[in-house]
């Protein structure tokens, strides 16, 4: 059995030593067969972000071998860290309260007591127990070239800001100007900069630091120069690529794009094909066919931006033929790594009987100092970099007793930590979630990282709301957040960070959750727009976070003009007892309730009576005057309604229709001829329309109940009859959306891709051919399936 002497060693790490110095560091041929003593090895793995006062665990691996009696030590940069050595394969490392942002390196240093010491560093970002700073940044800003831009961000901390900066990498621009307006814990930035004129996209990257008494706080976006005559997009392939037969390659494009990429597609010419390929993602990853000689084939990337921009690329791949029996694979940890992390790659190579040496080379003048090799392994340590992405080849050179050689190889590519930082994204990061006293939650966030994520924690972001159960877990792709408040709690907006590391790269993002003091909530609807008339309908809810409905509504206004038909029925009619003039043209109407700890609830629904509208369609432009449709036009004409309402409740309009709805329930539709929106069946009862799509109308009955009629009725139909109480819906191309239940339900075709929580919608609406959606209180706009 090894024997291990543990020698903890606390105090400062002055100095920390590279990625390791066991091994054979150079290009050397190693021997298996050989009296030589070698060197340990130590793989260390574990949490690599902690905050204030944790403790982590990390695991360790040491080999040896010659089973030399070995002796382990520990150091910290950071004062005040403690090591507890548990076992062979545990150590467990406690932190000192820290106020500020800190990266730590943990150095363990392991001797044979025959060679040199053997040192591996692992890097910790330790964070204070509440991370203050929200930075409202994007992830990626684009810019025409030749432009002159600003960029604004504001910002809040949690104690006093000290110093605003702005960082610029991979530009230098000809002028830039930063103008700050700070208070003590709030404030914005704005960076104003001059771009370069450019035949192709240009991309760098902006960071913003705010220093505050407290710590640092850093926020990373990508920019992208495009030519100012229109989109660009530019595609290449690595050139002289080499695989052997059955062996896996990674083919990792370069690609500028002014827009979003919509589509990429592989084709491999001529067959034999590869398989288990990546044919329609970014990086064309695959097995290599099976030859009998070399073999030379075409690969080629077809990309799709958005405005079917297309452009493609070819590169040939180089397929080698190897003898069945001693055929060579390489297989790597990372696809794609950053500065920073640790890439192993494994060979099939297990019995060395016959084997008279081995050789792990890397090209393009990759430092020798950041790899160990082994005959089976290979550990590389990503050295910083100033390039966005690096390439380089690994080779693997087997010879044998008998004077044969087999080679193998493999791609090694990584970003710079900037790259990295700007590829971590949280997609849905502005999706809200609930927060309900004495009721666990989950939410769940789709988080991707073109590098391996070493680390994923959540924090709360302000020190004063504090969790009886804040927990979180990452598995492909998606982050779980888990969240527990027995405690009363006071209603209101909860801040979170979520903090993500992958090497070098860190990156943190805000998440909101709205807590409140009930399990009950009311909803009182979506807001509306109507002609000044006599009554509406008022469609709203009760709701329970735990289903329960024995409870009792009730309705009110803020103007003594209006009465219930039952002010207890959350469904109802409001009356006017009078009819609005423009002076008072918005009005609120409240539905409120109490739970069975009398803590009340409500939900305002916001009015608008108009006696004056304009609307401006996609065709017709509709003029509404002293309660009264003077016009609908278009570029072809004017649309003649033979006997309008008599008296005017709504106008809507889509395409190349125009509806119209009279206070007495009756619908009227013109418009194009040929548009199926115009056959409208037999209602009764009609409260409201809705102008789903260009062809397809919806009216929402005094029951709540819906009917639809035009082209894509039968589609709209079934998915209300799957939902709850629904309150509008609105369609552009495949994509539906629908408030049900208070929350926003998306659809790609039949397929739900979004659903909202949190703050209850107040409407939808069209924004540049995209549906979009607002929340009850609040003045910003929110597109999901844009995201």
């Amino acid at each position: 059995m090894r024997k291990l002497l543990i020698a903890p060693l606390f105090g400062i790490l002055c100095a920390c030593g590279g990625g390791g110095s066991g091994g054979s560091n150079n290009s050397e041929p190693s021997r298996p067969n050989t009296n030589i003593n070698q060197a340990p090895t130590i793989t260390l793995a574990g949490e690599s972000i902690a905050l204030s006062k944790e403790s982590i665990t990390l695991t360790t691996q040491f080999r040896d071998p010659e089973q030399d009696t070995l002796t382990v030590g520990w150091k910290s940069s950071l004062a005040g860290v403690a090591f507890q050595q548990n076992s062979l394969a545990e150590t467990v490392v406690s932190f000192p309260t820290v106020t500020e942002k800190q990266s730590v390196v943990i150095t363990c240093e392991v001797s044979d007591g025959v060679n040199p010491a053997v040192t591996r560093n692992f890097n910790v970002t330790l964070y204070p127990e509440t991370v203050g700073a929200q930075i409202q940044m994007l992830d990626e800003y684009q810019f025409k070239g030749g432009s002159d831009v600003s960029i604004n961000v504001p910002f809040k901390t949690t104690s006093e800001i000290e110093e605003v900066s702005w960082m610029i990498e991979g530009l230098e621009p000809d002028y830039q100007e930063v103008i700050n307006s700070l208070t003590s814990d709030h404030g914005d930035s704005t960076l104003k900069l001059q771009l370069p004129a450019v035949d192709e996209v240009l991309e760098f990257y902006l960071t913003i630091t705010i220093k505050t008494k407290a710590g640092v706080h850093k926020q990373t976006a990508r920019v992208k120069v495009s030519p100012a005559d229109g989109p660009s997009l530019t595609v290449s392939l690595p050139q002289n690529l080499s695989v052997s037969s059955k062996g896996q390659l990674s083919i990792v494009p370069t690609i500028s794009n002014s827009d979003e990429i919509t589509s990429y597609q592989w084709l491999w010419e001529p067959n034999p094909q590869p398989t288990e390929p990546t044919a329609n993602k970014k990086i064309y990853q695959f097995i290599a066919p099976n030859v009998e000689q070399d073999t030379d084939f075409t690969v080629t990337l077809n990309v799709t931006m958005k405005g079917d921009v297309k452009q493609s690329a070819k590169t040939q791949v180089k397929v080698k033929s190897i003898p069945a029996h001693n055929t060579l694979t390489l297989k790597s940890s990372h696809e794609i790594a950053t500065v920073g992390q640790t890439v192993i790659i494994t060979s099939n190579l297990e019995d060395t009987t016959n084997v008279k040496s081995v050789l792990w080379d890397i090209d393009n003048g990759f430092d020798k100092a950041m790899y160990t090799q082994e005959h089976n392994q290979l550990t590389i340590e990503i050295p910083p970099t100033d390039d966005i992405k690096k390439f380089h080849t690994v080779y693997y050179t087997v010879e044998y007793n008998s004077g044969v050689v087999h080679e193998s190889q493999i791609p090694l590519i990584y970003l710079s930590k900037s790259a990295a930082e700007n590829d971590i994204k949280l997609s849905d990061k502005y999706k809200e979630f609930s927060i309900y006293p004495q009721k666990e939650v989950t939410a769940n966030y789709t988080l991707t990282s073109s590098v391996p994520l070493e680390s994923v924690r959540v924090v709360s972001s302000w020190d004063t709301h504090t969790y009886d159960k804040l927990e979180s877990t990452y598995s492909d792709n998606n982050l779980a957040i888990t969240v527990l408040k027995n405690a009363p709690q006071l209603s209101g907006t909860r801040f979170f960070k979520v903090l993500t590391k992958a090497g070098a790269a860190e990156k943190e993002f805000t998440i909101t959750a709205q807590a409140y003091d009930s399990l009950l909530r009311a909803y009182s609807g979506v807001d509306e727009v109507f002609i000044a008339g006599r009554s509406i309908s008022v469609f709203g809810q009760l709701i329970h976070a735990d289903n329960k409905n024995d409870y009792i509504g009730n309705w009110a206004s803020d103007t003594l003009r209006f009465e219930f038909v039952n002010a207890q029925s959350a469904i109802n009619e409001a009356t006017m007892r009078d009819i609005f003039r423009p002076e008072m043209e918005k009005v609120k109407l409240i539905l409120s309730s109490q739970d069975e700890n009398n803590t009340e609830t409500k939900s305002e629904l916001a009015v608008e009576f108009v006696e004056n509208l304009t609307l401006n369609g996609e065709v017709y432009n509709c003029k509404v005057r002293d309660r009264v449709l003077q016009q609908c036009t278009s570029d072809n004409g004017q649309i003649n309604f033979l006997t309008p309402p008599e008296q005017l409740k709504q106008v809507v309009t889509r395409g190349s229709y125009v509806c119209l709805l009279g206070y007495d329930g009756k619908v009227q539709c013109e418009g194009f001829k040929d548009n199926p929106a115009l056959e409208v069946p037999n209602l009764e009862s009609v409260a409201r329309l809705n102008a789903v799509d260009t062809e397809t109308v919806c009216a929402q009955l005094t029951d709540a109940s819906w009917q639809c009629w035009g082209g894509n009725a039968t589609k709209i139909d079934d998915l209300i009859k799957q939902s709850g109480q629904v309150h509008q819906v609105l369609s552009v191309n495949d994509q539906t959306c629908l408030v049900s239940d208070g929350q926003i339900h998306c659809y790609q075709g039949e397929e739900k891709v979004f659903q909202s929580a949190g703050r209850f919608v107040s409407t939808l609406l069209m924004k540049e051919e995209k549906i979009c959606y607002k929340t009850k209180r609040s003045y910003s706009t929110n597109c999901p399936l844009d995201q």
